[in-house]
């Protein structure tokens, strides 16, 4: 019999239900059916997958884990706590075992997010506690880091292994339930008991229906003036801004002694962007000059390992990109909300904006007037904190390389939650993920690589680099907000539209 497989992340007590709330079929495709013509070989290869599948989390993961604590350095140290930490260890594996034992016993099933549960698992451990299998690694790897006294395990590892686990969650799992079921599961522990009470009481709903607000009106602005058969749109200023802003930091912290490299790494993020997304998104009706992020992050960590050989210094430059990259982000964000791209999906009860400008990418994908998910702005937020993070490691003098691997480690998380809830219709699934998740786990892995590397201290900025600093953040403030603000709406030619 045909067989369909769904995915939910471990720890999970969720599965796809016989009869799917469509509510929010737009911001997902349909996921993979798995058909088996022969059914031992369809239960040959399950139990194959499902053992490589298990020994990737129970085996792999821990072992590297371990391996990421010891090499990577960080400019703190605790005493060993055995009694706290045994207890929280211990306290940990039972919580997570406990999850286990009620996926198996209520659920039918393991904890695989390829190979889900057969029943909704709402009773037991996950009745009171959200995601026992993910808090109570959490727990544990804190418990062990405190054993052994692990400053790396309980100041870095643990706070990541949280951050990652959250990740899935916010950007797998919960729209995955929202398509599934059309609610969400309220743990007496979780954030619909605890979290929200709180929320109402400091009113963090009326701030963010304000931000709503505010990020609506400026989805709303698109507008344009004509200068000969130039098309200056207005989210131009943010472009500019983007770039110079990024091209100021760059030069400030890595010294005007690197200008040449500092540009010409600029330039091939700007080439990467292009191409990228052409390869990605590609010429259409009313765009035909797409900008890829990872393609603009591809050009510049390319560029630079090529000058590496040639110039050690030049890990202080891709350095500095990194720590630019959230600041360049979460302002180039702006002329995203202005422009629609990486607009999100309809969100059905969900606070949301509706844009209503023809010329939004978020019209020509047929959502103009409907409410989506405000993911441009989510994408702020989070390079936000990943820029306050970064400031704070660099002004205490971090490794350069453990800045580098932890901006792509945060980048990665943000992006992969932000993708959850993105409606572009072009954008490619892959196995149950969108291409720009896979693009982002990628990134987690890099950063996590590029962190156990080691490198020289970071440097504190200088006075004496702030004229060059100036000087290259205002030619790429023109380059930038000409090149992505600036289009030609009556030619055909490739490259030509920035809009319809």
């Amino acid at each position: 019999m045909p067989r369909t497989a769904r995915t939910i992340v471990p720890g999970s007590p969720h599965h796809i239900a016989p009869h799917a709330n469509n509510r929010q079929d737009a911001l997902f495709v349909d996921e993979d059916r798995m058909v088996s013509e022969g059914p031992k070989a369809d239960e040959k290869s399950h139990a194959i997958a499902k053992i490589l599948y298990g020994l990737l989390f129970v085996v792999t993961l821990p072992l590297f884990l371990v391996l990421f604590s010891v090499r990577v350095r960080i400019q703190l140290g605790i005493a060993p706590f055995p009694i706290p930490g045994g207890i929280l260890t211990g306290g940990g594996v039972i919580l997570l075992l406990w999850g286990m034992w009620d996926l198996w016993r209520l659920g039918n099933g393991l904890p695989m997010n390829a190979f889900p549960p057969g029943k909704l698992v709402v009773g037991g451990i996950y009745a009171i506690v959200p995601h026992p299998i993910y808090c109570g690694f959490v727990l544990a790897c804190l418990g062990v880091s405190l054993v052994v006294g692990s400053a790396t395990g309980a100041f870095l590892t643990t706070p990541l292994v949280a951050a990652a686990a959250g990740a899935l969650v916010l950007g797998y799992e919960r729209p995955y339930l929202l398509r599934t079921f059309g609610r969400l599961p309220r743990p007496l522990l979780g954030w619909s008991k605890l979290g929200r009470p709180v929320g109402a009481i400091l009113r963090l709903d009326h701030l963010w229906a304000g931000v709503l607000r505010l990020t609506e009106r400026l989805a709303n602005s698109w507008s344009s003036r004509t200068i000969g058969s130039a098309r200056v749109i207005n989210h131009a200023i943010f472009a500019g801004l983007a770039g110079g802003v990024g091209a100021f930091l760059v030069v400030l912290l890595s010294g005007r002694e690197h200008i040449a490299a500092v540009t010409a790494l600029l330039l091939a993020g700007v080439v990467g962007a292009a191409v990228v997304g052409q390869l990605l998104v590609g010429s259409s009706k009313g765009l035909s000059r797409p900008f890829g992020y990872f393609g603009g992050l591809a050009g510049i960590v390319l560029a630079g390992l090529l000058l590496v050989p040639f110039d050690r210094s030049m890990v202080l430059v891709l350095a500095a990109f990194t720590f630019a990259g959230p600041w360049i982000q979460a302002i180039g964000r702006l002329r995203c909300i202005v422009q629609g791209c990486c607009h999100g999906a309809p969100c059905g009860e969900d606070p949301g904006i509706v844009v209503h400008n023809d010329h939004s990418r978020v019209a020509l994908a047929g959502l103009k007037g409907k409410a989506i998910y405000p993911t441009q702005l989510y994408s702020i937020l989070g390079n936000a904190v990943i820029a306050a993070v970064l400031a704070l490691l660099w002004s205490r003098g971090a490794r350069l390389t453990l800045i580098g691997g932890l901006y792509l480690v945060l980048a990665g998380l943000v992006r992969f939650i932000e993708e959850g809830y993105r409606g572009e219709p072009l954008t490619r699934v892959i196995a149950k993920l969108r291409i720009y998740q896979w693009f982002a786990v990628g990134m987690v892995i890099a950063g996590s690589a590029v962190m156990m590397v080691d490198s020289p201290p970071a440097p504190r900025p200088g006075a004496v680099a702030l004229a060059a600093a100036g000087g290259m953040g205002l030619a790429f403030f023109i380059l930038c907000g000409c090149g992505m603000g600036v289009d030609f709406p009556n030619s055909q030619r490739r490259f030509s539209r920035l809009s319809g």
